[in-house]
């Protein structure tokens, strides 16, 4: 009688084995390769020009010092001024309110309605990739719920429409709307 020489589960599976052995090897091999090399952009790094013990002085030197000249704020530091605003006085306030109050509106930017929330949702997560804040408004006009994407209030037509002109460059089609 014939021996059958086509391999079982137990050819297979030493097969599997030494694989795996060897395959672990390599991954030693490598791993022990990986850490005798050098690591990148250790030389870039500037080194301490002094050690710090803080047990012997007891105090810790100023990391800071090398980039100011008297030990203050640094050389290259902006040069900054105090600017002091007068809050506006309650004539001011109430000619401001008032112009307000006669404008009466504010200005929304519509960056799309769509039929179901999920979409209204993946613009809304669009829009927040972008920078942009919006919010979903469900509108229902009889039977049929429409979900409006809209970004805002803004105080004037101008801030609005730059909102838009940005939309648009990122081909997101917005509209601009007045909302009392």
């Amino acid at each position: 009688m014939a021996r059958n020489s086509g391999g079982g589960f137990g050819t297979w599976f030493y097969g599997f084995l030494v694989g795996g052995v060897i395959g672990v090897g390599c991954c030693a091999a490598a791993a022990l390769y990986i850490t005798k090399a050098p690591i990148p952009f250790v030389n870039k790094v500037n080194q301490a020009s002094e050690k710090i013990n803080p047990i012997a002085g007891g105090t810790i030197p100023d990391p800071n010092k090398p980039l100011s000249a008297s030990g203050g704020a640094p050389v290259n530091a902006p040069k900054s001024r105090v600017v002091t605003v007068e809050p506006p006085t309650s004539e001011q306030a109430a000619e401001e309110t008032k112009l307000q109050i006669e404008q009466g509106s504010r200005f929304v930017v519509q960056a799309g309605a769509f039929s179901t929330q999920v979409d209204a949702e993946a613009r809304r997560a669009e829009l927040g990739f972008l920078g942009f804040e919006a919010r979903v408004i469900p509108r229902t006009d009889g039977a049929k719920t429409l979900y409006r994407v809209r970004l805002g209030p803004y105080g004037t037509a101008q801030e609005a429409n730059d909102v838009k002109s940005k939309l648009q460059a990122n081909s997101i089609t917005a509209t601009v709307g007045r909302v009392k």
